[in-house]
């Protein structure tokens, strides 16, 4: 136990150091969120408080090579820790190869835990690119939706999280051109299943082409395409993929997933964004309320709760200072809805303040009852960051 407490005053006392050289350095930031949880008003509010920590260090010996590694550390308390069952453990939960997410501190009232998401050796020479180890492998295309980014799904809601997963795994890029690509990359889970894919990226009719196929966690093999370009004035991106069962290969049990998404900036900077979601539903994602799917998902086979879900946003900065954003999805199958207002305040250059909401509501079966209820649930929070 002591020396947990040892490893925790240490992180805490590197992240406020902050130092550069040519071939080595340190970037990150600390922030402090207040939330609060509840579905009405009149009812328990289940309050928290996180303090994020994130470390980014990388070092370049030269031109060709380099190093990273990238680590976030929280420490958490509130009711949540209290009185969730197994918060803790699902806290340290680590769905990598290697198991690199460490519960410091396990206490009744507080939680201390660092995690590495980034850890790689990257060696880049030419056309060619080649990363070993923990690594981001995005192939999404859209912005909220993404059937074609199979190695490390996210959740557009988790909002504190913005680097996101990564993957263990090993990455081969090769540019056949200024604006083509072939790329292949083996990723193993924490129960050594593999999920291996190629892709291929080039330039057409003035948008981005990319095809994808493979093989995701040794059980579903998968074929998708996506798409950037522009229609006039309007941003115009999707994706596409439809997975089948390895053991049932010949049979109708596949499952399509497509998104397609628009965006619009005004000329005072105004942007309206819009994003559609057909998912085909298996039979086993039966939901039964918002928070089983409110963290990221594990798969792209449950990205949304519905079959169809449309979103739309809204986002202006009234001066250099303050900006503003409204989010909303529509489910219709559900005839439940999420609505996500949130401003933000620059107060220095390396100094921010936030405040968001997210609501959600919809009908879901009474597991008792078996009848449909409307449910709602509701957070709030308040955050500051501060970057060094």
């Amino acid at each position: 136990m002591l020396k947990k407490y040892i490893i925790s005053l240490l992180i805490i006392f590197i992240s406020t150091q902050s130092f550069s050289q040519k071939k080595f350095y340190i970037e990150g930031y600390v922030s402090n969120m207040q939330s609060v949880m509840f579905d009405s008003l009149k009812n328990n509010w289940i309050n928290d408080n996180l303090i994020h920590n994130r470390l980014n260090f990388k070092y370049n010996p030269n031109k060709n090579i380099s190093f990273a590694l990238e680590l976030r550390n929280r420490i958490i308390t509130g009711e949540s820790v209290k009185y969730i069952p197994n918060y803790a453990k699902e806290t340290q939960t680590d769905n990598g190869l290697i198991d690199l997410s460490f519960n410091l501190v396990e206490e009744q009232s507080v939680l201390i835990n660092s995690s590495i998401d980034r850890f790689y050796f990257n060696y880049e020479k030419g056309k060619f690119n080649l990363t070993i180890g923990r690594q981001r492998i995005n192939w999404g295309q859209t912005f909220v939706w993404n059937p074609n980014d199979i190695f490390n799904s996210y959740s557009f809601f988790d909002f504190d999280y913005a680097e996101k997963p990564g993957s263990d795994a090993i990455r081969l890029q090769y540019y056949t051109g200024t604006s083509s690509s072939l790329e292949t990359a083996i990723k193993l889970n924490k129960d050594k299943k593999v999920t291996a894919a190629g892709k291929f990226v080039f330039n057409k009719f003035n948008y981005d082409f990319q095809f994808i196929g493979g093989i995701i966690d040794e059980k579903d093999w998968i074929g998708g395409l996506g798409w950037s370009g522009n229609i006039w004035q309007l941003s115009f991106r999707g994706e596409a993929s439809y997975l089948q069962p390895k053991e049932n290969f010949k049979d109708t049990t596949g499952l399509f997933i497509g998104a397609f998404g628009l965006d619009f900036m005004f000329e005072n900077s105004l942007m309206i964004s819009g994003e559609f979601l057909y998912n085909q539903q298996p039979e086993q994602n039966n939901f039964s309320n918002f928070l089983q799917i409110y963290d990221a998902p594990q798969s792209v086979k449950n990205l949304s709760f519905t079959e169809y879900n449309i979103f739309a946003q809204i986002s202006y900065p009234f001066n250099p200072l303050i900006s503003g954003t409204i989010s909303a999805m529509y489910y219709p199958e559900i005839a439940g809805f999420f609505a996500g207002p949130s401003v933000s305040f620059s107060l220095m250059d390396n100094l921010d303040f936030s405040l968001i909401a997210q609501s959600f509501s919809g009908e879901f079966k009474n597991q008792v009852t078996l009848k449909n209820e409307r449910m709602w649930f509701n957070l709030i929070f308040m955050k500051m960051k501060l970057s060094f």
